[in-house]
């Protein structure tokens, strides 16, 4: 599978489920160039924590399209332990799903669509590609 041309936060999760059309413009756009966006699973789970229980499905259904792939993070105590960086970067940014957004933007060059700029700002800089919903 390709590198991911987006990252989606909690906050770029949230907007789709409520129908904010930027978000779905994007996902439109990159299934046409046969491209990927990722999700982190803290922000999928932070998502499904703020969402009442009859907008589930709405996410369920982001998550079956095929140009969207859940990335959860490597805990491999002996190899590739991303859970340092993870929190580090959770630290900066004041919320684990954004410190895991940035790690995964950063490791795959890809932008963010968020709701939150200044916290993936924090990390990333000024000059990283956000599309702010």
């Amino acid at each position: 599978m390709s590198r991911p041309y987006w990252v989606l936060d909690t906050g770029a999760l949230l907007a789709y489920v409520q129908g904010v059309p930027a978000v779905g413009e994007a996902l439109v756009e990159v299934a046409d160039a046969e491209g990927t966006v990722a999700v982190p699973s803290t922000c999928l789970l932070e998502a499904y924590r703020l969402l009442d229980p009859s907008e589930h499905e709405l996410l369920r259904m982001l998550r079956r399209n095929p140009a969207v792939r859940t990335v959860a993070p490597r805990l491999d105590l002996d190899s590739d332990d991303e859970a340092p960086t993870i929190g580090s970067m959770a630290r900066h940014t004041g919320r684990l799903g954004a410190g895991h957004t940035a790690w995964v933007a950063m490791i795959n060059q890809a932008g963010v669509i968020t709701s939150q700029a200044d916290q993936i700002r924090v990390v990333l800089g000024d000059g990283w590609e956000v599309l702010e919903v």
